[in-house]
């Protein structure tokens, strides 16, 4: 894998980054999908040549980018910096002096790097079915919503549906993006943007100027499929 070849040069001169921004309305980035944790494994670290387990991309909305390679002797080598993507191009290291340039290609849990696939993890427990146990504020109110089902998959995909007062049913399925607290349900007709708190299997949905308050209770874990 020539891709692994360029990183392992690289991550030798260990450059660094602490600079923190904001925290942005992931809504605004302009590439969504490329945010949060990217892996690669090695399908078989004993006979390979390659000199590694796994390795672990991670991208932020500060442009931050981390890698860490888990190497067969067990050390872990770190490399960090900023980077910069266009739609088919990202550069990582974009402050360093030997900046290293990929072409790629993503869907909302796939991401080519130079023909190498990385897969993307959720970095918590947030995947799961889960069910309300107390709605609130001004969007479910309008509605007359009492019900709200949501089911998030470890794939990045969703399921969601909404019932008032009458039994009538709204739903919509897509991909969800998430980084820090903020959750984006993405989907044909449109987008939620919300604020989320996990604490085990409890998880409170809150939107932007008090529209909706939810606590939602875990119904099982969703398998991987």
């Amino acid at each position: 894998m020539k891709w692994i070849t360029i990183i392992f040069a690289v991550i030798s001169f260990n450059i660094t980054a602490s600079e923190q921004g904001k925290s942005i309305d992931l809504t605004q980035f302009d590439q969504p999908f490329l945010l949060g944790d990217w892996y690669l494994l090695n399908p078989d670290p004993t006979n390979s040549q390659e000199d590694f387990v796994a390795i672990k991309l991670s991208l932020d909305s500060k442009y931050n980018f981390s890698i860490d390679i888990q190497k067969k002797d067990f050390t872990v080598d770190h490399w960090e910096g900023f980077y910069h993507a266009s739609e088919d191009t990202i550069i990582l290291g974009s402050n360093s002096s030997d900046p290293q340039i990929y072409e790629y290609d993503l869907n909302h849990n796939a991401l080519q790097l130079n023909g190498v696939i990385f897969r993307k993890a959720l970095a918590n427990e947030l995947a799961g079915s889960w069910s309300s146990e107390h709605l609130s504020g001004d969007d479910m109110a309008a509605s007359d919503i009492n019900q709200m089902e949501l089911t998030l998959r470890p794939d990045f995909v969703f399921d969601f549906k909404v019932i008032n007062d009458e039994g009538m049913e709204r739903a919509h399925q897509g991909v969800y993006i998430t980084e820090g607290e903020q959750l984006i349900l993405l989907y044909k007709d449109g987008e939620q943007s919300t604020r989320y708190t996990l604490d085990s299997d409890e998880l409170t949905l809150k939107g932007e100027d008090g529209s909706t308050f939810a606590v939602l209770s875990r119904n099982q874990i969703v398998a991987p499929q």
